[in-house]
């Protein structure tokens, strides 16, 4: 008798919203810390009367939106995704190249699609994309990953499309797995380096999470750094990062009016002004002084404002983020969902240290900004999917519902081996 009442209130003692709680509780700490910071950092001197005002409702109407959007992509079956990887992966790659001919709109680069609303940054979806379709093509080679190649094992190049060892390397397993890594790559290198870099590593490490050996990921590496210095300096803005690298290099060597004129060394400043409990909110004296406090060195703004006792706990934050991925990662059953996990929690992750060690000034200027504190529209919008998608998976994996995509034979026509490869 108890069997069957217990059966029959199993229904209601599923979770309303199952997932990741974790994840959950992360991301609402974020947008509350999100709102503010930037609410803080957009009062810098010089702004005209009532613009502080329209960007702290604009903040607020991003935050509003991108939790919309992180509930849609919590929504969708992780089936439905791997589907709709390729499609997406090549409206995202057409997007980013779009403003390659189109009039630069910020500091000569070519970044941003203006959409009439408001202005996006497609390499961020791109990068989002490449990290779902690398999953989908690691995947699919799950059981052999052990021993893929991912270079020909022979530098004799007349032997790579003559033998049929090499041609397979070549088509099965070395095209098909760093492609989408090489084209991103080379769309976003020559307008944002940085950018490319991060994506770049980023796949490295998606690699190794999956099983590729060491040695194929190392040869991979030493070549595209070769390949990829070689795109800088030719079609890239190379001058861009050189100065960023000396300014990076011989720091030491300028004047105290010259670090003065630089923002990684006024963001030095505000961090030494913050000490270990900041001056407190709305009391930072470099947001005056940083060209973009609200973005690019907002890491900056949060110390001298709160502290680093609190700026600690936001990096904590974003760690505790990345641990709660690798959970769900190795408890999920299919390599796709589990890559998709770590791939996005990483994708975040990254960036949030890269940001750190620009403001810090471990680290050359990058321009990338702070996960879900940062003001902008399109890292907030990228960064809430690559969460959501996150809670998809955790979802499915609580509720015992992650089942690999297969591919129908019934179906084998052009249209689906087009979105399955």
């Amino acid at each position: 008798m108890s069997d069957a009442k217990n059966n029959q209130l199993e229904p209601y003692r599923r979770p309303l919203l199952p997932g990741d709680k974790a994840l959950g509780v992360i991301v609402l700490m974020f947008f509350a810390i999100s709102m503010i910071v930037v609410s803080s950092a957009v009062l810098k001197e010089g702004f005209m009367e009532g613009m502080a005002d329209r960007m702290v409702r604009k903040h607020v109407g991003t935050l509003i939106a991108s939790a919309i959007i992180m509930v849609v992509c919590y929504l969708i079956p992780a089936s439905w995704m791997r589907w709709g990887t390729r499609v997406f992966y090549i409206i995202s790659w057409i997007a980013t190249l779009i403003p390659y001919f189109l009039p630069p709109m910020a500091n000569g680069a070519h970044r941003w699609l203006n959409l009439g609303f408001f202005s996006f940054q497609p390499s961020e979806l791109l990068k989002i994309a490449t990290i779902m379709l690398l999953a989908a093509r690691l995947s699919a080679r799950h059981q052999m990953i052990k021993s893929i190649c991912l270079t020909p094992t022979t530098i004799d190049a007349r032997k790579w499309f003559t033998t049929s060892r090499q041609k397979y390397i070549i088509f099965e397993q070395m095209i098909p797995i760093l492609a989408p890594v090489a084209l991103t790559c080379l769309v976003i290198l020559p307008d944002a380096t940085s950018s490319a870099i991060h994506i770049f590593l980023v796949s490295l490490l998606m690699l190794f999470l999956s099983g590729v050996r060491i040695v194929e990921i190392s040869k991979v590496f030493v070549i595209s750094v070769a390949l990829g210095l070689l795109v800088i300096f030719t079609i890239g803005r190379g001058d861009t990062v050189v100065s960023r690298l000396k300014d990076y290099a011989n720091g030491s060597e300028l004047t105290r009016k010259e670090r003065l004129e630089k923002d990684t060394y006024r963001s030095r400043m505000a961090i030494q002004n913050g000490g270990f409990f900041g001056e407190g909110a709305g009391r930072s004296v470099m947001r005056g002084r940083l060209m973009h406090p609200e973005s690019d060195y907002i890491f900056a703004v949060i110390v001298e404002e709160f502290g680093l006792v609190v700026s600690m706990v936001i990096i904590m934050l974003y760690l505790w983020l990345f641990f709660r991925s690798l959970r769900i990662f190795e408890k999920c059953e299919w390599l796709y969902g589990g890559l998709l996990a770590v791939g996005m929690a990483l994708l975040i992750t990254s960036q949030a240290y890269l940001h750190v060690g620009v403001a810090t000034g471990l680290l050359p200027e990058t321009g990338q900004n702070l996960p879900f504190l940062t003001q902008g529209r399109t890292g907030m919008f990228c960064a809430s999917i690559a969460v959501g998608v996150i809670l998809s998976i955790s979802r499915q994996v609580e509720n015992g519902t992650m089942q690999p995509a297969q591919f129908n034979r019934k179906k084998d026509n052009a249209f689906w081996r087009f979105l399955w490869r």
